[in-house]
């Protein structure tokens, strides 16, 4: 197996890109995967897999052996620690291929229960809200606009790698909209504007909610376009909640209603 010691070569300054560089993550087509349980989490769901790189210092033969049908390659410590979000979190990384992120892609299931993001920048909230999706089976969650942090890599270490596990999409607004309506879900925007408390709202029927960012809110369009703008009660001096736990609370009470 190659041991890769030089920060010069060709092959780590191109690791090294993919791991800082988002939009070059994206250029590519490729996403970084730290960890056996998050690589073993993206291959059972048919990610496809390129390339392992091994940290030299905590070389396991056991489990280089289970991935001896994958590429790979090791690195000396001092450049496997470059490539990692968190240093000393992992000594494995997996190169994976990004999937196709199309609204198309998405397979409903006769309740469909989605939760679209809009404007939500932190990967750990993001990463927060796929691991709930994944424990109550959301059938989606998709992203508002074509930035998303779905595979950051804190994204992914926060979803506990249940990311692997839920079906992902990226659309513009109107994209999303349409694709809503021709499979029948309504839409749910979170929001304090409004007097219709969550609990009042029936969500037994296909249901799509609208998370915006805290600081910055839902954006017009979607103001104006849901079927119906909710509330979260704020009974202290708070006015919100981190949104990864709004989201919580609205999935868990279309459980509670669907149970």
């Amino acid at each position: 197996m190659e041991c890769i010691e030089s920060p010069h070569n060709r092959t780590f300054k191109h690791l090294h890109r993919l791991a800082i560089d988002n939009h070059y993550r994206r250029k590519n087509g490729l996403l970084i995967v730290e960890g056996k349980k998050e690589i073993d989490s993206a291959l059972a769901h048919g990610y496809p897999i390129e390339l392992l790189c091994f940290d030299q210092k905590h070389l396991n033969n056991n489990e280089q052996k289970n991935y001896a049908y994958i590429p790979s390659i090791t690195l000396h410590h001092q450049l496997f620690s470059k490539l990692v979000y968190r240093e000393n979190s992992s000594s494995v990384i997996g190169i994976f291929k990004e999937p196709d992120l199309s609204l198309t892609n998405i397979n409903l299931s006769p309740q469909p229960l989605i939760v679209i993001l809009e404007g939500i920048e932190k990967p750990g909230n993001v990463g927060a809200i796929l691991r709930t999706c994944d424990a109550v089976k959301a059938d989606a969650v998709i992203v508002s606009g074509k930035n998303h942090s779905f595979f950051h890599p804190n994204t992914i270490r926060s979803s506990v790698g249940t990311l692997f596990s839920m079906q992902l999409a990226v659309g513009y607004e109107e994209e999303i909209l349409q694709w809503c309506k021709l499979h029948h879900i309504k839409i749910y925007s979170a929001a304090l504007q409004t007097n219709s408390l969550y609990t009042q709202v029936d969500y037994t029927g296909g249901t799509a909610f609208v998370m915006g960012a805290e600081d910055k809110g839902l954006e017009e369009f979607w103001r104006k376009s849901s079927d119906l703008i909710i509330k979260i009660p704020m009974l202290g001096h708070n006015d919100s909640l981190n949104v990864s736990v709004s989201a919580a609370v609205l999935l868990y009470e279309t459980i509670r209603q669907r149970s």
